[in-house]
């Protein structure tokens, strides 16, 4: 990362952690005519926006009343008249909150004319509205801002919950390290809800806690003795192309980053220290210096995920459950097709906790990289796959609307030639899990693959693909979540790769002596020390890049095979037009899916 996430002009902290609450099913208010709720966690004092503001909203916005790495909120000036204001505002006050427009969503940065704030906010990519307080005794609600605005026919937008969105492999056991029980959130309710609908307390297949047990396929560390994989390398060093002339691969990994590793180079919170050994693209930002991903840097390095791993447990350990999560992905992807690039994007920390938001906000800024780049603007590269391992529950699925803000901008990614994979999740479960759930409904057992449900999967849209995990052995792996929306499975069980030589937790070998016959040491297995670079561990997150590498090596052979059929170092982008070569990344993109799952068509 080479700069802030607020750009390099504004250095203001933002909290890492924003409040956040359990929808409890069982303490709901039921409405007559309303649908039962399904239990998730959300963000207490935001919602998502899409659609036309209210108009008595718009008429009333002002000046940003706070501001914090670059995001303006907008508030609302009191009305002349309180039976104007809407049912939103009226349960927010309530509460004892006011409201305020956070716009984040703006394809380009930029202060907000004090005259017009108007002109920040923009209806095509949708807001997050706030419920601002000043006092710390009070804690906003946003759901039940939610359940009043259903209640309201005179507004046309369309709210939701922020969600809580989880990338937690199995890292440990999860009774003693699980973050839902150790994170230091202050107003956290993770530390107090019984969890009625968590596997690991009320599912009956016990089974499944064997996989966050080192030896079993939790994290632990191991030792590799394979060699850096191969990468074909031009005379002139250009780490953009194949020595035929080939673009090489882009693979985005949205996850906590890629740390120091041999065979990615180094890693560093300060700027200008870091080096990817081109083959990790690292400092990847925006015209006006913003990064792509919306993950704050920690004020200490060590807690930085792919460093020290030490946040959410500084002063006594374990590691951050995700800490090295994003190498292991890269090292995973670079198995696989080791001539691909990798972009990392920083949408999550060692706690395994994104916010559905800043996730939304992180793939629009690569949606506008990747943009820029296909308009040869800027030293940006085109992304080829997206990696997403992270995902959430939503508590009234039927009411995900596909101009959902999540869904929207991954299928503005696909629209553009960017394959998406999404791992599964890890509950084992039948439960929709979002976005893989998003992914078109696919009969597996067909060969080839058969979709059932296509969904919003077009010839010119290629499908999000939702991939499980497999066990060494080629069995379903007993975590894995599974379902009609499941598009394949790929090995994510006790698979190896890379971890950051800097992660080294506070855990210690069990017994360690001098050595009678030399000067070093003689010990256990340190069950945290990961200076020898390698790890085992287990989850959908490890499945997910498998198959995205796949995509990208079957990308890359298509690729070759037409600069070879044209001896042209760049195929079908000089003499296209834009439309043309648009619409060429999308097949080759539709074709690189279908090799990789062994013929999925429409």
């Amino acid at each position: 990362m080479s700069v802030p996430p607020g750009g390099p002009n504004d250095m203001e902290p933002r909290p890492i952690d924003p409040p956040v609450r359990f929808l409890d099913p069982s303490t709901v208010r039921r409405r007559p005519g309303r649908r039962a709720v399904s239990g998730t966690w959300y963000v207490a004092d935001r919602l998502l926006v899409q659609g036309e503001l209210p108009a008595q909203v718009r008429a009333r916005l002002r000046g940003p009343g706070e501001r914090s790495a670059r995001r303006e909120v907008l508030e609302l000036a009191e009305p002349a008249d309180d039976a104007a204001i809407t049912r939103v505002e009226r349960e927010a006050r309530r509460q004892g909150c006011r409201l305020g427009l956070e716009v984040r969503y703006r394809p380009e940065a930029g202060e907000v004319p004090a005259a017009d704030p108007l002109t920040a906010v923009d209806d095509a990519y949708g807001f997050v509205l706030r419920l601002l307080t000043d006092r710390p005794d009070i804690q906003p609600d946003a759901w039940e801002v939610l359940d009043a605005d259903l209640d309201d026919d005179a507004t046309t937008w369309h709210l939701s919950l922020d969600h809580v969105m989880s990338t937690l492999p199995f890292t440990s056991h999860p009774f003693t390290s699980h973050p839902f029980t150790s994170h230091p959130f202050t107003s956290h309710p993770f530390t107090s809800h019984p969890f009625t609908s968590h596997p690991f307390t009320s599912h009956p297949m016990r089974g499944l806690s064997e996989y966050a047990v080192p030896g079993s396929g939790g994290r632990s560390p191991v030792r590799w003795l394979g060699g850096r994989p191969s990468r074909h390398v031009r005379d002139d060093g250009d780490p953009r192309l194949m020595p035929d002339g080939t673009r090489r691969p882009v693979i985005a990994v949205v996850d906590t980053g890629v740390g120091t590793h041999e065979w990615f180079g180094t890693y560093s919170v300060v700027l200008g220290e870091s080096d990817g050994r081109d083959v990790v693209i690292r400092d990847a930002a925006l015209p006006d210096g913003r990064p792509l991903g919306t993950y704050p840097v920690p004020e200490h390095p060590e807690d930085d995920a792919e460093i020290g791993g030490t946040s959410t447990a500084p002063l006594t350990g374990p590691l951050d459950p995700v800490a090295g999560h994003g190498t292991f992905i890269a090292g995973l992807v670079h198995q696989v097709c080791p001539d691909a690039r990798i972009l990392p994007v920083r949408a999550v920390g060692g706690s395994g906790l994104g916010i559905e938001s800043e996730v939304i906000e992180s793939l629009r800024r690569l949606e506008r990289y990747h943009q820029l780049a296909l308009a040869g603007e800027g030293d940006g590269e085109p992304v080829d796959v997206v990696v997403l391992a992270l995902g959430y529950y939503h508590e009234q699925p039927e009411d995900l609307r596909w101009d959902h803000p999540l869904s929207e901008v991954l299928a503005k990614l696909r629209d553009s030639g960017v394959a998406v994979v999404v791992a599964a999740g890890n509950d084992g479960v039948t439960r929709p899990e979002y976005p893989a759930a998003f992914a078109p409904e696919v009969d597996r057992r067909t060969s080839p693959p058969q979709i059932t449900v296509a969904k919003d999967t077009t010839p010119q849209r290629p499908p999000i693909l939702a991939v499980g995990a497999l066990n060494p052995d080629g069995t379903t792996a007993l975590f894995s979540n599974d379902g009609p929306w499941v598009t394949c499975l790929r090995p994510g069980a006790a698979v190896v790769s890379t971890v950051p030589v800097t992660l080294d937790g506070p855990i210690t070998p069990s017994i360690r002596m001098k050595e009678k016959y030399s000067d070093d040491h003689r010990s256990t297995i340190d069950p945290e020390g990961f200076q020898g670079g390698f790890a085992t561990w287990s989850g959908t997150s490890f499945a997910a890049p498998v198959l995205a590498a796949e995509i990208a090596r079957c990308l890359l052979s298509i690729r070759s095979r037409a600069v070879s059929a044209a001896t042209d170092s760049l195929p079908r982008t000089s003499a296209a037009t834009p439309t043309e070569a648009l619409g060429q990344r999308v097949k080759d993109v539709w074709a690189a899916i279908s090799e990789a799952t062994g013929g999925l068509t429409l």
